[in-house]
Order: structure tokens, then sequence, then C-alpha cells
């Protein structure tokens, strides 16, 4: 195995985030797995010979189609260690690429060229290049490989100028006439003494004009620092290469990123006599970087910063601030009535209406300030150089003075409104808690009236301080075991018999405090942490269901559990798979185990939600409607969604004793429910008199306090022995 290493100088660029925790951030929910994917395909396919992106630790993330070149399966590439790929046949190269990869972690950009023992006659060189951040910290790798067919014009230049030096001027100048790469000879202090002819065609300039220039003439402003060092670095080195990137001119006026490798000329007394470069244009292998950071770091749509960015840079405006002692200010931006618009107009308006939004933000941002999309239709602006609230306040009346005017969408005017949220570097003792601040302020700005900020100062702070606490304390819940599921059973109003339980989860704090879902739920729900929960109380329930099928005759009716699933949940593209290997690991039926969900939860993508349903159903598995007509009660959807049982809520429920507008409604759900085929179920029976009238109406089944309040399943045990 032979090898080849270079060093690298790292070139003067604009400083970025970390990409690697922007990517992350990316598959939930603004950027789907889909579409990273065919993002960073056309990036590669950039590339005119094999490349990859990978991790840090090593994993192949993507790779451009030509591997193939090489002999190699791109699936079996991705999501793989480099070194135990396909590409090196009998030869273990981790001893080679490990160091390879950890020199890339560190922000060295390095080659080797690995010969692969019977494919020896095809050696692969492989360059890592490290994608740095705006902190030049490394977060992801360009990995380009390189066949010697490849690499032939290259070395054969290399080793021609070797020769040529030694032997004569004229064999070096004769095989740099046929190189793609720009090639040249170099005074010890840059002037050019030879330009290979193939500066014609990448800068479109004669190569005799160029001799007797230096190279700083033809060098951006950016990265002329970088050269001079370089130079000057090359002329000092031994026999090692000086590898750094740079801008030149072209003739048109415009700049080419060029990667550059300097070689210093030594007489036999040692002395460096002749500097040899040899470029090449890396304009696209940049643009692909650059590509890649702005998909990773900013909003597709609208183009502004995203979440990842905007938490970068409230943590540097926060450091600052706290040196300084000059406050910063962030205004948490929601919009009033945006739902409307999708549900009327379609979300093809609704892009278009967020688009122009970010475009009347823009307009007020001032210069230093940042203008962020953190998801969905919330915006938010963080100012620098306020004087508290006072000056984010003047921001507040500029920012909802810019919604008086309508939007224009689809050919009609449509108002939109905002709620601001403002909270200032003063009221909070960290990042974090800043910008959860804000998100507090403005919650309370729509609760009062939607279309008015509220100031957080003016709100008691520990509301911010005890929300981070539990959402924190809710993250370790699962792991730590301190989540319960209580079952309340549902009877059968014919028969009277347990038909099927409702599984409701409770959260038992380390202190014994038994939390009920109303208090942690809907924090879940808005961190996400609820797709995790989901998770357990379905493999829980499955459990469950399990262990109660000892219980029972194997020819009797079986006793259905009812999960509950949410909008995040039905958003997981892993949730049917999960729940049908769940169901196989548990030894179950699908009829064992149903799935309902809450009309609210339809509220977003209700045509991507029936999607999941429909697979849901086809592992055969009864889907029902929860809490109805609480939500938005779009009666079509009943007819759309592949459902078994409609629930009604409770709260028409409890007036069908004393009050006949209740019992109206009830008997219109039931025949509605009915008329489609579908099992009703009363939720919420607490006295014999509401029990009676579901009877009258034909109601199917009901669950309720007059039964049973919910209890853990050993409560159960005996009475479905029992059965």
């Amino acid at each position: 195995m032979t090898e080849t290493v270079g060093t690298t100088h790292d070139s003067a660029e604009d400083s970025r985030a970390a990409l690697l925790d922007a990517l992350a951030e990316l598959v939930s929910p603004e950027l789907d797995d889909l579409t990273r994917e065919l993002q960073s395909r056309v990036a590669l396919s950039k590339i005119n010979y094999p490349a990859m992106l990978v991790d840090l630790d090593g994993t192949v993330l993507d790779c451009n189609d030509r591997v193939e070149s090489l002999g190699a399966d791109r699936a079996t590439i991705l999501g793989r260690p480099l070194w135990v790929s396909s590409l090196w046949g009998s030869v273990d190269p981790s001893a080679v690429l490990g160091p390879l990869v950890e020199g890339a972690t560190s922000g060295r950009a390095g080659a080797r060229t690995i010969d692969t023992g019977e494919q020896s006659q095809r050696p692969v060189r492989i360059e890592m290049t490290p994608i740095l951040d705006e902190y030049r910290q490394p977060v992801m790798i360009l990995a380009e490989l390189r066949t010697l067919a490849d690499e032939r014009e290259t070395v054969a230049i290399i080793e021609a100028t070797t020769r040529a030096l030694a032997e004569a001027e004229d064999i070096f100048q004769a095989v740099a006439e046929y190189t793609s790469d720009l090639v040249c000879l170099h005074q010890p202090d840059g002037t050019f003494t030879y330009v290979s002819p193939s500066i014609r065609r990448l800068l479109d300039l004669d190569p005799a004009a160029i001799v007797g220039t230096h190279p700083v003439d033809l060098s951006h402003a950016d990265t002329r620092d970088a050269l001079v060092q370089a130079l000057q670095d090359a002329a000092r080195r031994g026999a090692d290469p000086t590898r750094f990137r740079h801008r030149m001119r072209h003739r048109n006026g415009s700049y080419r990123w060029f990667e550059t490798a300097l070689t210093p000329i030594r007489d036999s007394a040692g002395v460096v006599t002749q500097l040899q470069s040899s470029g090449r244009d890396i304009t696209e292998q940049r643009e692909t970087e650059q590509s890649l950071i702005k998909q990773a770091f900013h909003d597709e749509l609208t183009g502004l910063p995203n979440k990842a960015l905007l938490i970068d840079r409230v943590e540097q405006a926060f450091a600052v601030s706290r040196r300084s002692g000059e406050p910063i200010a962030v205004l948490f931006i929601d919009l009033d009535g945006f739902k409307t618009i999708n549900d009327t107009l379609g979300h093809q308006a609704g892009d278009t209406a967020l688009s122009k939004v970010a475009e009347r933000l823009s307009a007020i941002v001032r210069p230093g300030d940042t203008l962020a999309r953190i998801g969905g239709d919330e915006f938010v602006m963080l100012c620098a150089g306020t004087d508290g609230a006072r000056g984010a306040t003047a921001v507040a009346r500029r920012i909802l003075g810019a919604f008086d005017q309508p939007f224009v969408l689809a050919g009609h005017p449509v108002a939109l409104g905002t709620s601001i949220g403002i909270a200032t570097s003063m009221g909070a003792d960290n990042p974090r808690l800043l910008l959860d601040n804000a998100d507090t302020a403005m919650y309370e700005a729509k609760h009062s009236g939607r279309g008015r900020f509220a100031i957080h100062d003016e709100i008691d702070q520990s509301i911010a301080l005890e929300r981070i606490d539990t959402e924190e304390a809710l993250r370790r819940a699962v792991d730590n075991g301190e989540l319960r599921l209580h079952y309340q059973p549902e009877l059968d109003l014919d028969t009277g018999t347990i038909v099927g339980f409702e599984a409701l989860v409770r959260w038992e704090r380390p202190d014994g405090r038994l939390i009920p879902p109303g208090e942690f739920i809907p924090l879940a729900e808005e961190t996400g942490i609820i797709v995790e929960i989901g998770k357990w109380v379905i493999a829980e329930a499955c459990r469950q269901a399990a262990a109660w099928r000892l219980f029972r005759d194997p020819d009797s009716e079986p006793v259905r559990i009812w999960v509950n699933l949410s909008g995040r949940q039905l958003g997981d593209p892993d949730l049917v798979g999960f729940v049908h290997r769940t169901i196989l690991e548990a030894g179950i039926t699908t009829d064992e185990i149903c799935m309902e969900i809450t009309e609210s939860a339809l509220m977003g993508d209700a045509d991507a939600a029936a999607l999941q349903l429909d697979e849901l159903r086809a592992l055969g598995i009864s889907l029902g409607i929860d809490d109805f007509g609480t939500g938005w009660s779009q009666f079509a959807y009943l007819h759309r969604l592949p459902l078994d049982v409609l629930k009604i809520d409770q709260s028409f429920v409890a007036g069908l004793a004393t009050d006949p507008d209740s019992a109206t409604i009830v008997a219109a759900i039931i025949d509605l429910a009915h008329a489609l085929g579908l099992i009703v179920i009363a939720e919420g029976v607490e006295t014999e008199e509401q029990l009676m009238v579901l009877k009258e109406l034909d109601c199917d089944q009901a669950l309720g306090f007059f039964f049973s309040k919910p209890r853990s399943s050993s409560h159960f045990d005996e009475i479905l022995d029992l059965r």
C-alpha cells in the first residue's frame, strides 16, 4: 500500500454555523428525508468524478452515480463506514482512511493513494476536504475519488516537472502544454515565468501576457492574503507541496475558485530557485459546498435563516450583550388566520402568503438584525442595539403596520394579522430562556385578542422557567420508566359486557406525583416529544393486550385496546412500520389494538393523515375518531377517512338528561354515524339518566365514571378472568 500526504491552508471563507447540527434539524419538520436526498444527489451530480458526502465518523451519507465507474454499487456504500465499502477490493484501508477522516474532522484536508492489490492496475486516490462552519469547525467531509486514469495527466506533469528541471525546461513545458489544470512556474517571490496554455480555457487569458506579472494581480481581495501566505510558506518549506484555495479573475470579470499546490524547486545547494504551481478549477465543487450550507441553514421557501441559524445568532448576540451591557430583543411573530388561507385557497396560496410576509418583514429589518422563519407560520426577529423593551416596541408597531394592507393571493385580497411576543435579554439568564420568553409573550398577545403585541416583562417569568424544567423532565420520562398506562373500560350497551379499553397515559414523577395527560401532553405535542411517548404507549398497550389474552377463551371476541394518535405521530413516516413490528413482536393480532385520532389532529395536512390511516387500516387495525364535535367537524371527512368508530365527546353527553339541544345533537351524530356504517361510543357517561338516554338513541357502546374510572391493568385482571 502506498500513500501520498498533503496539507491544506484554509482560505478566508465566510463563517458558517455547524452544518451537521442543521442537517439533523432538517429531518424534522423543516426538510423531509426524500427532499434532502434529492438535493444532495443533484449537488453531487455536478462533480465529474466519483464523490461522496461523509459524516465525521466516516459513515457515507450520499454519493453520486460515478462511483459505479470504480466497480461499486451505490446501495452497498450508503450508510456504511467508508473503509468497509466494496471500493477497496481485498485490501483493508482502515489504517489509511481512518487517519484521513480524523484529519478532516480536525479541519485538515488531505489525500491518499491506495494500491488495492489485485486491482493495482487501478489504484484509487482519495481526497478529503472538510466543510467548515462559520467558526471554521468541520461539520461534514467531501470525499473525492480518482483512479490512476483520472490522475494520469496531473501525475505526468509532476513527474515530468521533476525530470524537466533536472534535465531541460522545455520537457516540462511540453508536458504542461497538454494538461487541463493550470500549471505555472514562478520566481521565488511568485512572479510568473511560465503559464500553461490551459489558462485560455480556464480564465480566457493569454499565457504570454501573464508571464512577468504577479498572481496577486489576478487574485480576489478576499483570498489575497491566503495566496501571499502560501507563496511565503512554499519558499520556506521542504519538498511537500503547500495547498490552498483562492479565487482568480476571469477575463469577463467573474472569479473562479482554484485549489492550488505550490512546490518549491531547489538547486543542489538547497536554495529555492523556482516555485511550481498546479491549480485545479473547483468552482463547481465550491458551489456545491455553499449550496449544502445554504440548504442546512436557510428556509427553502422564503430564503430566510432557519431555526438552527437563528439559535446560533441569538447565542452570539446574547454573549455580546452580556459583555457590553447593551440589551438585545427577540420578537416572536405568529400569523393570525393563516390556516384559513390553506383551507380555503389551498397550500400553494399559503406558500405564496408566507413568501409575501417574509418580504414585508424583511423591509423592516435593520442592518445587523436577523429575521428567521422557524417553521409553519412562525417568524422570529432578533434585534441588537435596542434600548430594551422601548426599542422593541417600536419595531413591533412597524410590524403590525406592515399588515395593514391585505395580501393578494390567487387574485383575491386577503387580510392577515399577526400576534407578537417581545422579550429582552434583561429578563433572561440564557439564550434559550430568551426565546421561550418571547414565545410565551406571543401566546399572551394571541389570547388577548390577536393583532397586538405583549412584552414578557409584564408576564410572570416563573411560567417560562417552569415550562423549561417540565420539558427537560419530560424528555427523560420515557428512558427513566416514569410513564404509566391506565385503562378505562368500554361497555356494550346491549349486553353490558366489556368490549374494549381506552389506554390513557399518566406521568409518575420521581416524587410520586401522578400527572394527568392534560398537564403534559400539550407540551409534548408542541416540542415533538409526543412521538417517542406515542411509541411507548403503543408498545405498552400491545404488551398488555398479549397479557390479557391469557385470561380469555381463545374462541371469544378479542378485548380491544384503543390508543390515541396525535397529529405529530401521523406525520411520522415510520408510524405504520413501527405499529406493524410492535404487534408482531407482542404476538397479538391486529384486531386487538385500535387507533383513534381527534378532529384537531387532522387540522394540519388532512390528506397526508388520511394516507397514514389507510395504511394502518390495510394492516387490519380498527380506526376511530375521538372527541367528535369539539374540533373543526368537517363532516365530509367522516366519509373520506377509513373509520370504524365514532366517539361522541363528553361535553354533549353531559347535557343529555337536562338539555334537549344536547339530546338532539347526539341523536343526529348517532344517525349520521350509523348511516356511514360506524360504531358509536359515547364518552364521559357519569349518570344512569345519561345511560338511559343513550340506549334510547340506539348508541352502541359507552365509557365513563358511571362504569369505572381509569385504573391500572391489574385492577381488571380478575374481571376479565370471570368473563
